[in-house]
């Protein structure tokens, strides 16, 4: 932190955070030289502390739009996981930058030294230990969300954050738009295949698990041949087939996920026939309603003929 630097405007003070920042957490570059700082959730938090009531009370519509939109994201990203590197960093430090612009635009107040120090003692204190590969064991994690297909966007993100991403058309045998693919190294990719592969083989199998699992055969198979031959390091040579199998995979999964099992249904049906039919058995008489009754307390029944024969049944009565 230089202390001898003076901050005179919300400009300078962005510039100084933004520096503290890259110089304690370091930054992603792309290729095009547009880099951002790896700051944490707990850093953004107390950054947009700082800038949150100037913001509220003055800019234009399409700033006060930007700006709610960061602390929603914020909310959702950054304070479950204050110690990890916050998934929406390019954000965030865009939104700032236009912030900080507008609130010298429109001659605001900045704050004091002694609020600008504070601040950058913060970004420039030793963060937290959060290794990529927590006790979660989800890579890139740990995340607040549970659920598979949640997990993957998490980590699509914070790959993305933490490695840069390049825009690519689908590959040749793929369907799919034009999209930003993270540039994930060897070792990465290494991981991220490792954890998928113990999801998907503790999944329950549903409709489309089977085609799932030969394209996912077909991904680990570059793994071994690309990601396991080079160095850890360096950036894995088939990133865009990988990323768009994942997302698939990711997909199938989630759906398996939340599927109901047979007993569910089972269960579901059982509780729910017996007022259905009663309403349509109707005056039809009381031996028919216990016939139909009768049926619902054998479960297995109804996973075969008998509950056609039972609706057939209570149709003609």
């Amino acid at each position: 932190m230089n202390t001898h630097q003076h901050i005179d405007s919300w400009a300078d003070g962005y510039l100084a955070v933004r520096d503290e920042a890259i110089a304690s957490r370091g930054a992603v570059e792309l290729d095009s030289g547009t880099r951002w700082p790896c700051t944490t959730g707990d850093d953004v938090v107390t950054i947009a502390a700082l800038f949150d009531p100037s913001v509220r009370d003055t800019g234009t519509p399409g700033l006060q739009h930007r700006w709610r939109g960061a602390l929603d994201e914020i909310k959702h990203e950054a304070l479950p996981a204050p110690d990890a590197t916050y998934a929406e960093n390019r954000s965030f430090w865009n939104t700032l930058e236009l912030a900080a612009i507008a609130l010298d635009e429109h001659g605001y107040p900045v704050p004091s030294e002694t609020a600008w120090r504070r601040l950058l003692r913060e970004v420039g204190a030793p963060a937290a230990a959060a290794p990529r590969n927590a006790s979660s064991g989800v890579p890139f994690g740990p995340f607040s969300v549970t659920g598979l297909s949640d997990i993957y966007l998490a980590q699509y993100k914070a790959a993305q954050q933490q490695r840069g991403a390049d825009t690519l058309a689908a590959p040749t045998g793929f369907g799919g738009v034009t999209k930003p693919i993270p540039r994930t190294t060897n070792a990465d990719v290494r991981s991220l295949a490792g954890y998928w592969t113990l999801q998907l083989a503790n999944t329950r199998e549903v409709m489309g698990t089977e085609t799932a699992k030969q394209r996912w055969a077909t991904a680990i198979a570059d793994v071994d041949a690309f990601a396991n031959a080079g160095k850890p390091d360096e950036v894995y040579a088939k990133n865009n087939e990988f990323w768009r199998t994942l997302g698939t995979l990711s997909d199938q999964l989630g759906a398996a996920q939340e599927a109901p099992t047979t007993w569910d249904l089972i269960k579901e049906t059982a509780a729910n026939l017996p007022a259905t039919v009663e309403h349509a058995v109707g005056d039809a008489g009381h031996a028919v309603k216990e016939s139909a009754l009768a049926l619902l307390k054998k479960p297995a029944v109804l996973l075969g003929g008998g509950l056609v024969a039972l609706l057939l049944l209570t149709r003609r009565s």
